[in-house]
């Protein structure tokens, strides 16, 4: 009975033994928990106003309209966004960025009106200045002829402005013209510069004796650098447009052989060339050519008649040469 006992007993406490060693291990094996669900990103709403009636967009998607005045929601994520709103024409649009930082509302105005007052302004300075220019363009010859109706009696101050709309106006006699005033200092305060802009104006819009003044103003260094090469290039160009202040710009360089190899018969021909059609200094100067015999008979009396020309034409040299002949 005794034994029995003890070997019950025995058992028993081995039982148990087992017991805690298998709550021992137990114990080593991580406990398992229930995960927690991952966190959805920050939302917040955003407000959106326009002052015009507008359709609207956020980040590219549209969102529809609103009215004049009012207001739009939507949910949004926390971080930068872009609203675009246009007037519901389509003509006038804003776009601004818009940074959602915390939860809650954010509000964004979208303000039409100031692009769209700016526009009309735009387009109404446009409009004047379309009238303007066409009625610049409209009157051009007349007042180009008052200018230089004026400028011939000497008017100076009252011909500058007429002038200078004429120029405005597409008549590059008058920006030619205007140069000239600026060139002798002519009812303005004399201005080289000024000069070689206008005189450049009228040459490039065709008229040939800006290419002539603009080639004195080079030749003589004037308003700019010297550079006689251009200034017989722009001779050449003015005297081939029959621009005869060209010629007899060119004229000289070949009586003088600046620049180019020194020929009377070429200088004659341009002379005579000026000469006919009106410019009188070349009258004068072919008159030179026959008085000193260059490459040419001597002839006094021609000489005699050419001077008589320019100095009947206006031209003071000629009557100085005229009363200095024999």
């Amino acid at each position: 009975m005794i034994k029995g006992r003890v070997a019950g007993t025995t058992l028993f406490m081995v039982i148990a033994v087992m017991a805690v060693q298998i709550l021992a291990q137990q114990d080593e094996v991580p406990i398992l928990r229930p995960t927690k669900p991952l966190a959805r990103p920050a939302s917040a709403t955003l407000l959106v106003m326009c002052d015009l009636a507008c359709n609207w967009k956020l980040d590219g998607e549209a969102k529809g309209s609103i009215d004049a005045g009012g207001s739009a929601k939507v949910k949004a994520e926390l971080g930068q966004h872009l609203v675009v709103a246009a007037t519901t024409d389509g003509v006038d649009q804003v776009q601004q960025f818009s940074e959602i930082k915390a939860t809650g509302q954010t509000i964004v105005t979208i303000e039409l009106k100031p692009v769209r007052n700016a526009r009309l302004e735009a387009q109404l300075v446009a409009k004047e200045e379309a009238a303007r220019m066409q009625d610049l363009r409209d009157h051009a010859g007349d007042r180009l002829k008052e200018g230089l109706a004026l400028y011939g009696l000497k008017r100076y101050e009252e011909a500058r402005p007429l002038l200078q709309k004429a120029c405005d106006g597409g008549a590059m006699d008058g920006c030619n013209s205007l140069g000239v005033l600026f060139e002798n200092g002519q009812g303005v305060s004399e201005d080289f510069a000024q000069a070689r802009i206008l005189h450049q104006k009228a040459c490039d819009g065709g008229e040939m004796d800006g290419c002539a003044d603009l080639g004195g103003l080079y030749l003589l260094g004037l308003g700019g650098p010297k550079d006689e090469l251009q200034a017989r290039e722009l001779f050449q160009k003015a005297c081939d447009g029959e621009g005869m202040m060209g010629c007899a710009g060119l004229g000289a360089f070949y009586e003088s052989g600046r620049g180019v190899p020194k020929d009377y018969s070429q200088a004659r021909t341009l002379f005579q060339k000026a000469c006919d059609g009106g410019e009188m200094v070349a009258c004068d100067k072919l008159g030179g050519i026959y008085y000193q015999g260059l490459g040419v008979k001597r002839d006094y009396a021609k000489a005699r008649m050419l001077a008589k020309k320019a100095c009947d034409g206006g031209e003071q040299s000629g009557c100085d040469h005229l009363r200095n002949m024999p």
